[in-house]
């Protein structure tokens, strides 16, 4: 996991960078491939916007957040991004089983075929 920040009008400190990383550790945990991580930290007028990019496996998931706390929106965009990659999850997911779910109904119709045919007994 690479992990990049960027800061726009607001000082870059250590217990801002030890926030999101401690925030985005859990990202981990929902896939299995490498990421690469962005977070802009940016000050608009009296709004904290934070931004979270992550870039994995040919996909890009984005989360905003905007409030007046910077720390509150470091976790809202945390929180939107989990949600996403939670989704991801739960599709590759439910792709595979239901291919899986259809070849056991495949083969037992193949076994019933097999048996009602006529005079095959007389060919082998």
């Amino acid at each position: 996991m690479e992990l990049n920040f960027a800061f726009r009008k607001i000082a870059p400190t250590q217990a801002l960078k030890d926030h999101v990383a401690k925030r985005v550790e859990k990202f981990e945990k929902f896939v299995t491939y490498s990421m690469e991580i962005v977070v802009r930290l940016s000050l608009e007028k009296m709004y904290h916007c934070v931004e979270i990019s992550v870039h994995a496996e040919h996909r890009t998931l984005v989360a905003v957040a905007k409030t007046k706390d910077l720390y509150e929106s470091i976790d809202l965009a945390a929180h939107k991004i989990e949600a996403q990659l939670k989704r991801e999850r739960e599709r590759k997911k439910g792709h595979g089983s239901a291919r899986l779910a259809v070849r056991p109904k495949s083969l037992r119709l193949a076994s019933d075929v097999a048996a009602d045919i006529p005079h095959r007994e007389k060919k082998q």
